[in-house]
């Protein structure tokens, strides 16, 4: 009781700061201008407004910290834009919810100038690159912003679009400068060929997408769909052919089939993905609702195939990883694009698996478990004791969140003050993060200095921001242990 009520004052001394007033003064007023503007946020206890920061801060860290290309410090100068822009268009939001609906340029420009200034001073840029492709992506990343919160309601928080948007945008830029300008680490031949065959992958799907997106309700049918897909698998063979050559297809099969260890791991993912597949399709069968246990399940099969190719074979998850995500976004497309009959047997899965978080226009959550397992392998770079880090969506959500949902569901007695989650919950959470680690080490799968030191640290930030944010967990925990992991670098 006496620990409990030094807690309770510790936080009422921290939100007596300026600072800690000022933010709940903003988060405020963004909440009312929302609602007297109609904007329907997804339901949550805040705006999330602090999310906004943690993509920049991986970047800048690596960026800072690590020998990285000229690519990456390119996104992290971009990425400094993006915060600047984020924080003044919460400021602007807390002023007038017009922001959202009026073309105003105002913060881009401003925005745009900070990441040209870092471009041309510190990555040595010419001036004319660094202020018109910042202007033009600054640009692009207000647009979606502001689309994603007005067209898709009940899809984002504030924070969560900020950090999707951010994503989104980095990630064009960054296939279109390694597919147009060349820039990128070269060293790794077999990497590079993961990265063509992936940009073909998801461009591809983005054409079907929009193809899809332009058409008229009347005009979607099956027909229609074997006519695009039939478009975009040839924009793909014609991609490929430029990006990997003229035996493309041979290549591609090549490197998969002709190594041993590839073959291994690509059959026993396949397996796993039709058993998630066959439950699914049962489940949905007898229209029994799933319960928040049984959705985890998923994540720990998910988890295992990032594990187990996150330690045998980087580049072929990397490449699985971005086949799997242009499926799961082509399927999402298809289940919005009122399809008979595949729409509405995917609506069906999708009702049988949703939860209370998945209200919005798309199914987030899954999109969101798929990123944030997966986005570590875009976002740390090779360095010593990197395995680690690149299983922080993992650990984290794989792991972590997984473990807290099932024990807390079970002996969660003893409850945070917010009356949701559960302290057993949480310290099951950090317990079995750092028993992963150790049975990695004890069975000598990898070796990383000082890994089950850095676990405890990073195991214990992960699960107390599980337990007390109301932001998705699968977008956000990820992102927070690759910064947890970067900050216990710098003292062990």
């Amino acid at each position: 009781m006496a620990a409990n009520k030094e807690n309770f004052d510790l936080l009422e001394k921290l939100e007596n700061l300026s600072i800690f007033r000022l933010c709940k003064f903003i988060e405020n007023h963004i909440t009312t201008n929302l609602m007297e503007g109609g904007i329907e946020t997804r339901p949550a206890n805040s705006n999330g407004l602090w999310s906004c920061i943690l993509l920049p801060t991986i970047l800048v860290l690596y960026s800072l910290g690590y020998n990285v290309s000229l690519l990456y410090k390119i996104m992290a100068c971009l990425s400094v834009g993006m915060l600047f822009y984020c924080i003044l268009f919460s400021i602007f939001l807390s002023v007038s919810c017009m922001v959202l609906k009026d073309n105003i340029y105002g913060g881009c420009v401003a925005s745009s100038f900070i990441s040209a200034i870092l471009m041309y001073t510190v990555l040595d840029q010419e001036l004319w690159f660094s202020v018109v492709y910042s202007m033009l992506i600054m640009h692009i990343f207000s647009l979606l912003l502001r689309n994603a919160l007005t067209k898709f309601p009940k899809t984002f928080t504030i924070g969560e679009a900020m950090i999707v948007v951010q994503g989104i945008t980095l990630f064009l830029v960054m296939t279109c400068f390694r597919a147009y300008y060349k820039i990128g680490d070269k060293s790794d031949e077999q990497m590079e060929f993961v990265y063509s065959v992936n940009f073909t992958i998801l461009t591809t799907v983005g054409i079907i997408v929009i193809a899809l997106t332009l058409m008229e309700e009347s005009e979607r049918n099956l027909k229609s769909l074997s006519y695009v897909v039939s478009i975009a698998g040839t924009y793909a063979l014609v991609m490929l052919h430029m990006l990997v050559g003229v035996d493309c297809i041979i290549k591609l099969a090549s490197y998969i089939l002709l190594d041993v260890k590839k073959v291994g791991l690509f059959s026993i993912w396949l397996l796993m993905s039709i058993f998630a597949g066959f439950v699914i399709y049962f489940r949905t069968r007898i229209q029994a609702k799933a319960s928040t246990v049984t959705r985890k399940s998923f994540h720990i099969l998910a988890s295992v195939v990032f594990l187990t190719g996150i330690i045998y074979d980087v580049h072929l998850i990397t490449l699985a990883a971005g086949f799997g995500l242009g499926l799961l976004i082509f399927v999402e497309t298809l289940r919005k694009a009122d399809i008979d009959p595949i729409s509405p047997q995917l609506q069906a899965a999708f009702d049988v698996y949703s939860d209370e978080k998945d209200v919005g226009y798309f199914a987030m959550t899954p999109v969101y478990l798929y990123v944030g397992l997966a986005c570590p392998l875009i976002l740390v770079p090779v360095h010593t004791g990197h395995q680690l880090e690149l299983l922080s969506g993992v650990l984290s959500i794989g792991v972590g969140d997984t473990a807290a949902s099932w024990f807390g569901s079970k002996y969660g007695f003893n409850k945070w003050s917010d009356g949701h989650k559960s302290l057993q919950g949480t310290s099951f959470n950090i317990i079995s993060q750092i028993a992963v680690v150790y049975v990695l080490e004890m069975f000598e799968i990898f070796a990383v200095p000082n890994g089950l030191f850095k676990i405890m640290f990073v195991g214990t930030v992960t699960g107390l921001v599980e337990a007390k944010t109301d932001q998705i967990d699968n977008l956000i925990l990820p992102l927070v242990t690759v910064i947890a992991f970067q900050i216990v670098g710098m003292f062990i």
